[in-house]
């Protein structure tokens, strides 16, 4: 039966974990935790004067029949006159059957591990421990540690944006390979589970071609548990975002989008217990995706707040279940919101804002990851529970290995996915009526028909997003890779034009001074043919390549107005270009990543025209 049947997507989802154990099989964190630390936190373990834990010293059997008893939170009185200050603790574990008369003898005694171990039984600790005469201060707290608390590891992913397949020039594992390190992590821990974050359906050709659904099969290989839906799983339409829900085997949550009935669109929470606890995982997305999709596919549908939404929410959940983990598609800035104005949460495991967070963040006590981009990691995190009180977490990203070996069952499904898109692809989107001028030795140093055509395009679809309306685009030239000849545009034709899926349509806001900046970068090696070479809409400017690189820009106009240096414009560009590549530092400033590629908004630029004859219009002339 599939998860997302079990949960009948109801408000309240739920599934039992009835197998699990309450403790696990020991598994090893990315970052290995001392459980000694929370034992001093909690007055278990008292370090020497000088701070030292003497975690290499044997222990004692005084020693461990102290630290059980302050684990098991027993009160003792003081010893009696003249008997050794151990006494009152002996007393306890000679009554739970830990201890017998004759340890009394020596309780200053070095112990072994086959002791040890017996003691824990008795206290209810399965305690693992190699054979040994003597154990160090430090193994004994480890061990116990372990036994004492249920080990929960949670694996995470975000913002796949449909990078099915491995790139190992920019270092993605491909889900092949996330596959395998899923199996080794199960085998690990038992108390096991898989969530995402999001932006899971849209990014690439592969996804892209068909709403998301080819990457199905795969997700539901995987068995993720849960997953919150982020603002580009509604760029098919929400209805298609419901019918992906309704294919997957694992549920689709958000607590903070709303029909016009008043009604959530997907289930806002699902539950589950784990090692005997009950878990409660929220789900939210973006506030802003009526803005950052077409508002078309959001129609009908509110966005709330979802500081606000979790203000409500989990207050009443903490009354149902032990914990509260919140899935969130909405970056991390307002991750860190919901934390500090929303106690009780142990964990937000996040997205949208492709932050990688090599090391979890603490805020007001909750713990905040995120998992990078692309498939470019794997995000891990392991919660340690003595009894209902998170004690002890760890958390990181397992970055790229090309020496992971691929999940051959995923292997192949990514590779039929792959094998379809040259039938999907050869189908026309467009005509053109002369032929788009991307070959790489005009593009690299003139303006040219297609870039203008591709960067119009850029520009007319920052005007659906409130807020970042552009007034101008620049793309470079090294992104455009292919002559098209006159006649059919296939979706294929334009993938060879524009094959770099990472690129992304991004706006910054720059001075007039900084866009000026970015222009002399951009023909500052023209005579090499650099694919810095910019290729520009809603401006134009004159250069002279005879003049020294950074001196060679003699006029710019933002349509036909003079550049004005000191006042703000907003330019639409790449994401590369906006982070600094091909040599663009003035762009290099916090910008808006709209997360639409640059693939898909030619195309959906291509279909609205249907026919286009785009034309050299002197926006770049080289003056002589």
């Amino acid at each position: 039966m599939k998860k997302a049947r079990r949960i009948t997507m109801t408000a309240f989802a739920s599934i039992v974990f009835a197998s699990l154990m309450s403790s696990s099989a020991f598994a090893a964190p990315l970052h290995p935790v001392q459980h000694a630390d929370w034992m001093v936190k909690k007055a278990i373990v008292s370090a020497g004067q000088n701070g030292d834990l003497a975690l290499d010293r044997a222990v004692t059997l005084a020693e461990a029949t102290v630290v059980f008893s302050k684990l098991k939170e027993v009160k003792v009185g003081a010893a009696a006159k003249g008997a050794h200050w151990s006494a009152p603790y002996f007393d306890w574990a000679k009554s739970q059957g830990a201890l017998t008369q004759d340890d009394y003898k020596n309780p200053a005694q070095v112990v072994t591990s086959a002791k040890l171990t017996q003691m824990a039984d008795k206290l209810g600790y399965k305690m693992k421990l190699d054979n040994k005469a003597t154990v160090t201060r430090g193994e004994f707290f480890q061990a116990l540690g372990d036994a004492a608390t249920t080990h929960v590891t949670i694996a995470h992913t975000n913002d796949t944006h449909g990078h099915i397949q491995e790139d190992k020039n920019q270092k993605e594992f491909g889900f092949a390979k996330i596959a395998t390190l899923l199996k080794e992590w199960r085998a690990e821990n038992e108390n096991f589970l898989l969530l995402d974050a999001g932006d899971t359906f849209q990014g690439t050709v592969f996804v892209n071609q068909f709403k998301g659904e080819s990457v199905v099969p795969i997700l539901n290989s995987l068995d993720y548990n849960v997953m919150a839906a982020g603002n580009h799983e509604f760029d098919f339409g929400y209805e298609q975002l419901l019918k992906l829900r309704d294919m997957l085997e694992h549920p689709v949550i958000s607590a903070n989008v709303f029909k016009a009935d008043g009604k959530e669109l997907l289930p806002p929470i699902f539950k589950a217990e784990i090692g005997g606890k009950k878990f409660a995982f929220v789900g939210f997305v973006a506030e802003d995706t009526p803005v950052l999709t077409h508002p078309d596919n959001v129609k009908g549908l509110t966005f709330k707040n979802p500081v606000e939404v979790a203000k409500v929410l989990v207050p009443e959940l903490k009354k149902e279940v032990d914990h509260v983990i919140v899935v969130s598609h909405i970056g991390v800035n307002v991750d860190r919101e919901i934390a500090k104005n929303v106690p009780g949460i142990d964990l937000i495991v996040g997205g949208h804002s492709h932050t990688p967070l090599k090391a979890p963040e603490l805020v007001n006590g909750t713990y905040i990851v995120q998992d990078w981009e692309y498939g470019k990691s794997l995000g891990r995190a392991d919660l340690y529970y003595l009894g209902k009180e998170l004690v002890a977490f760890s958390g990181g990203l397992k970055e790229y290995d090309e020496a992971v070996v691929a999940d051959p069952e995923v292997d192949k499904m990514v590779k039929e996915i792959v094998g379809k898109i040259d039938t999907v692809m050869n189908v026309v989107i467009a005509k053109s009526e002369v032929p788009l001028d991307g070959d790489r030795a005009l593009v690299r140093t003139k303006e040219t028909n297609v870039g203008n055509l591709i960067t119009d395009i850029m520009l007319e679809r920052t005007k659906s997003i409130k807020g970042y309306e552009a007034d101008v685009a620049l793309a470079n030239g090294g992104g455009i890779r292919t002559q098209l000849p006159a006649g059919d545009i296939t979706k294929k034709g334009l993938y060879t034009l524009l094959p770099f899926e990472n690129n992304t349509l991004a706006v910054v806001e720059v001075t007039g001074e900084e866009l000026k900046k970015a222009l002399e970068n951009g023909v500052s090696q023209v005579e090499e043919g650099a694919g810095r070479f910019p290729q520009v809409s809603g401006m134009s400017f004159t250069y002279n390549p005879s003049k020294p690189a950074g001196e060679r820009v003699v006029e710019v106009k933002v349509g036909d107005k003079p550049l004005d240096l000191t006042k703000t414009y907003k330019l639409a560009t790449i994401d590369f270009l906006a982070a600094g590549g091909d040599g663009y530092e003035s762009l290099k400033k916090p910008f808006f990543n709209t997360g639409l590629s640059m693939y898909s908004i030619v195309e959906e630029g291509l279909v609205k025209r249907k026919t286009v004859n785009p034309k050299v219009e002197g926006r770049i002339v080289e003056a002589k």
